[in-house]
C-alpha cells in the first residue's frame, strides 16, 4: 500500500519512480505512464536483464512511438545484448549505462522543467490566441454592426426621401386644391351677396304680405267672433225647452203637495209623486233661495241640451215654483235594492253587470259633451234610479257642472254621500271627469259585494291579495263567473286609485271590457225564463234618442 501510494504521488506530481517496485506500481496504476516503463527498463538493464528491458521498452513504445528516450534505451539494450553474446560486456559498459541513467534523469528533470515552461508558454499563447480570436470576433461583429447601421441609415434615408417626395406631391395637390377653393370661395361670396340681396327683397315682400294677411286675419277673427255669437244665439234658440207647467197643475197632481205624496228628500229639494196627463211623474220642488234657483237653472239648461236612455228624462218645469217634472221610475233607486233585506228584491249578477254598463255609457256620454264636458259630481246608488224594466237612469243633476276652464276654480264639491266622492275633489274643491270615475268604481264595488260603502275598498283589496275574491262577492246575485269577478274587482280598484292620474278613462279599454261582460251576461240571462219574460217588454230606453244640442 505504501508503494502504491508513493507511486500515485509520483504520477500526480510528475516525479520519476524510485526502484522497480515504484515503476511497477506506476505502470500498474497508469499503463500509459511512459516514464514508468523507462525507469523499469533501466533498472532491468542495470540488473543486466537486457531482454526484459527491451520488452519493457517495447511496451513503452506503445505509449509514445516517437519517444527518443525509449528509442535510445532500446538501442543500448540491443547493443548490450549483442555484446553479451560476444562475452565482452564489462564494467565500463555498466558505468556507461549508469551514466546514461543519471544523464537521463537529469535530462528528464530538465525536460520536465522545459515542458512546464512550454506548457506555460502554450497556455499564454492559447490565451493570447483566444484574446485575438475574441478581438477579431468583436471587430467582425462591430464591423457587421457598422455595416448594418449603415444599411439601416441608407434605408431610413431612402424612406425619408420617399416621404419627402410624397409630402411635396401632397403639398402641390393641397396648393392646387387651395387655389380651387379660393376661386370657389370667391364665387360663393359673390353668390352669397346676390342671395342676400335677393332674400332681402323677398323678406321685404314677405313682410308686406304678412302685414296684409295679418290685417285680413284680424278681420276674419272679428267676423268669426261675430259668427260664434250668432251660432250661440241660434243654439240657444234651438234648445229644446221643457214643457211649462202651471202651479195649479202641479198642485192638482200632488194633491196640493200633500206629505203623503212626498217620497224623497234630496239636498235642497223635495220629491213628490203625481199624475200629469194621465201619466205618473216625479215632481222635484227646489227651495226658493240662491242655491235652489241656481240648481233649477242648471238642471233645465243641461236637460234641454242632452238626451240619453240612461239619464232621467225631464218632462217639464214650473219657473214660478222652481219645480222640475221628471218621468216616474217605479223601482226606486239602486240603493233600495242593495240595502233591502228582502231576497225577492235582489238583482242577479247579469242585471248588475248590465247596470254597470249602462252607468258607464251614460258617464261617457256626459264626459264627451262639447264644447265642455259635463260632470255628474254626485254619483252614488241613491241617485241611480231603475225603471219598470230595471233600466238604469242617472238622476239628481243638482251637482252637475259645466267645466269651463275660466271658472273651474269656483266649482263646489258634492255635499252628499262623501264616501263616493273623489278624495282629490274634496281636497282641491275642483271637479273633473276623473271625479266621476272614482264614484263609478265605488258603485261597482257595491254591486259586486253588496256590502256597505265604508271600508269596502280595503275589503276587496285584501281579498284580491289573498286570492279569495269569491269570499266577498254578493252571493244573493247568483253564481258569479270567476272571470267576471276578477274583471270587475280590477276595474273597481283601478277606478278608485287615490291619485287620479292612475285612473282609467271610461271610454278606453275599460268600456271595451264592460261591454263584453254585458254581452256575455245578456246571453246567459236568456237561459232564464223569468228574464226572457221580463225582456219581452219593450224597455223605455228603446223610445229615447241620444242627442247633444
Amino acid at each position: 500500500q505504501v508503494l502504491r501510494n508513493r507511486a500515485q504521488c509520483h504520477i500526480f506530481l510528475g516525479a520519476l519512480p524510485e526502484g522497480p517496485e515504484d515503476a511497477e506500481k506506476c505502470i500498474e496504476l497508469d499503463p500509459t505512464y511512459l516514464m514508468g516503463y523507462v525507469c523499469k527498463a533501466k533498472v532491468q538493464a542495470l540488473m543486466q536483464n537486457y531482454e526484459s528491458a527491451m520488452a519493457t521498452y517495447i511496451e513503452g513504445l506503445k505509449c509514445d512511438p516517437n519517444s527518443t528516450i525509449v528509442i535510445d534505451g532500446f538501442k543500448r539494450c540491443m547493443t548490450c545484448i549483442e555484446k553479451s553474446k560476444d562475452g565482452d560486456v564489462g564494467p565500463e559498459d555498466l558505468e556507461d549505462i549508469l551514466r546514461d541513467w543519471h544523464s537521463d534523469i537529469y535530462l528528464s528533470n530538465e525536460l520536465k522543467k522545459y515542458m512546464e515552461e512550454v506548457a506555460v508558454f502554450k497556455k499564454e499563447a492559447s490565451d493570447e490566441r483566444l484574446r485575438r480570436i475574441e478581438s477579431e470576433q468583436t471587430a467582425r461583429t462591430s464591423e457587421a454592426n457598422q455595416v448594418q447601421r449603415q444599411k439601416d441609415a441608407k434605408e431610413h434615408l431612402s424612406k425619408i426621401q420617399q416621404e419627402l417626395q410624397q409630402f411635396k406631391a401632397r403639398q402641390d395637390e393641397v396648393a392646387n386644391e387651395l387655389q380651387k377653393a379660393n376661386k370657389h370661395n370667391e364665387h360663393a361670396q359673390n353668390q352669397l351677396l346676390e342671395s342676400k340681396k335677393f332674400h332681402s327683397e323677398e323678406l321685404q315682400k314677405a313682410n308686406e304680405r304678412y302685414n296684409q294677411l295679418q290685417s285680413k286675419l284680424d278681420v276674419l277673427l272679428k267676423e268669426s267672433e261675430t259668427a260664434l255669437k250668432e251660432v250661440e244665439k241660434l243654439r240657444r234658440r234651438s234648445t229644446v225647452m221643457p214643457c211649462q207647467f202651471s202651479l195649479a197643475e202641479l198642485e192638482r197632481a200632488t194633491e196640493n203637495f200633500s206629505t203623503s205624496m212626498k217620497f224623497r228628500e234630496c239636498g235642497v229639494a223635495s220629491v213628490y209623486r203625481g199624475v200629469l196627463w194621465k201619466m205618473k211623474v216625479a215632481i222635484k220642488v227646489l227651495r226658493h233661495d240662491g242655491q235652489g234657483r241656481s240648481q233649477f237653472e242648471q238642471e233645465v239648461a243641461i236637460h234641454s241640451r242632452v238626451r240619453h236612455p240612461n239619464l232621467v228624462t225631464l218632462l217639464g218645469a214650473c219657473t214660478e215654483l222652481l219645480t222640475l217634472v221628471y218621468e216616474f221610475l217605479p223601482n226606486g233607486s239602486l240603493e233600495d235594492f242593495l240595502s233591502c233585506e228582502d231576497k225577492r228584491r235582489t238583482l242577479t249578477w247579469q242585471i248588475r253587470i248590465r247596470i254597470i254598463a249602462e252607468i258607464c255609457s251614460a258617464l261617457i256620454f256626459l264626459h264627451e259633451n262639447r264644447p265642455e264636458p259635463i260632470v255628474h259630481g254626485d254619483l252614488h246608488p241613491a241617485n241611480i234610479l231603475l225603471d219598470a224594466n230595471l233600466v238604469t237612469k242617472l238622476s239628481d243633476f243638482g251637482i252637475f257642472h259645466l267645466l269651463i276652464q275660466s271658472n273651474s276654480n269656483s266649482t263646489n264639491h258634492p255635499v252628499e254621500a262623501p264616501i263616493y266622492v273623489d278624495p282629490e275633489c274634496l281636497a282641491t274643491r275642483k271637479m273633473a271627469p276623473h271625479s266621476d270615475v272614482y264614484s263609478f268604481g265605488m258603485v261597482v264595488l257595491r254591486l259586486l259585494t253588496g256590502k256597505p260603502p265604508l271600508g269596502i275598498k280595503k275589503i276587496v283589496e285584501d281579498a284580491m291579495e289573498q286570492g279569495d275574491l269569491n269570499s266577498v262577492v254578493d252571493t244573493s246575485a247568483g253564481e258569479w263567473p270567476d272571470v267576471h269577478i276578477q274583471q270587475l274587482a280590477h276595474i273597481a280598484l283601478s277606478c278608485t286609485e287615490q291619485n287620479s292620474r292612475y285612473r282609467p278613462v271610461l271610454s278606453g279599454q275599460l268600456w271595451t271590457a264592460v261591454e263584453t261582460m254585458r254581452d256575455v251576461a245578456m246571453l246567459s240571462s236568456q237561459s232564464s225564463s223569468s228574464l226572457v219574460q221580463e225582456e219581452s217588454i219593450i224597455p223605455s230606453h228603446f223610445t229615447c234618442s241620444i242627442s247633444h244640442v
